[in-house]
């Protein structure tokens, strides 16, 4: 190629690059959607506002990473992916935490609902085991749990046979080598984290540790 129309191949790529430039962080390119996928639990509205964009704003000013950030402080949403989306959407794809268990603070009546890593989802919940006696205070959701009984507790579960799972009826978790495990016909599978024996007890209720002879 001649000297001659290499420089006219470059001086075209400059003017559309530069031309592109121009379009993108130009006044034409302002927001007027945000989307939201991928959501189930935490509702649009509240990704939304979590997000913080307002309309009017230009594209080229939104950072995806930073509304990653404050999208993922949401108790449901475990990440976000931001697509800038021309000339006026911005799409939020959000992933979502898969709820574990439920929680039961020592003797009390309040349970939450937490991931396997242990982070809060929500107040309540039904449809997962029971995780009962944790030394646990109050939480509230997008909190972490990392007590040792906690993850001793899930990592029980996770090692518990399929056909047991279907009769279980919640686990004490006092701390990490007292679990023990109750099933809906109230017997018992351990009391200790190791050597789990199975014995029949007197009918109890979550958050009361099993004693057994």
């Amino acid at each position: 190629m001649k000297p001659r129309r290499v420089l006219i191949a470059a001086g075209a790529v400059l003017v559309l690059g530069g031309a592109a430039i121009a379009v993108w962080n130009s006044s034409w390119l302002k927001l007027e959607t945000v989307q939201v996928t991928g959501n189930h639990h935490a509702t649009t509205q509240q990704v939304q506002t979590a997000a913080a964009l307002d309309p009017g704003m230009r594209l080229s000013a939104i950072s995806g990473a930073a509304v990653s950030a404050r999208v993922s402080t949401l108790p449901w949403v475990a990440d976000a992916t931001v697509t800038h989306v021309l000339p006026s959407r911005i799409r939020i794809s959000v992933r979502e935490r898969t709820p574990a268990a439920l929680v039961r603070a020592g003797a009390g009546a309040h349970t939450y609902l937490v991931d396997h890593s242990g982070v809060v989802l929500q107040d309540g919940g039904a449809g997962y085991p029971l995780i009962a006696a944790l030394p646990l205070a109050i939480s509230y959701p997008g909190d972490r749990l990392s007590l040792p009984a906690f993850r001793a507790a899930v990592g029980l579960l996770d090692a518990f046979p399929p056909d047991l799972k279907l009769r279980l009826a919640w686990v004490n978790a006092p701390s990490p080598d007292l679990l023990s495990v109750i099933l809906t016909d109230r017997t018992t599978i351990g009391g200790e984290a190791q050597g789990r024996r199975a014995y029949r007890t007197p009918a109890s209720t979550p958050g009361q540790a099993c004693q057994g002879g």
